[in-house]
């Protein structure tokens, strides 16, 4: 019987006495065990995304607007 490590949310099967889990399973452990982390980083990089979309609208609305009245339209 292998002793229950804290933190850990549940595997398909135990770990040998002289492995190392899977990167994978320590990916899905940390995800399943911090839902609030996660959600941050996804609000996080949301955010960051929808900034940059917004600030290459803008600047290429400007520089439109600023042709636009060079050339006397």
């Amino acid at each position: 019987m292998t002793p229950r490590q804290p933190g850990l949310v549940g595997r398909s099967r135990p770990v040998e006495a002289g492995g190392d889990p899977a990167q994978i399973d320590v990916a899905v452990d940390f995800v399943a065990s911090n839902p609030a982390l996660i959600l941050l980083v996804a609000f996080l990089l949301a955010f960051v995304f929808f900034a940059y979309l917004f600030v290459r609208r803008t600047l290429t609305g400007l520089r439109d607007g600023f042709d636009e009245g060079y050339r006397g339209k």
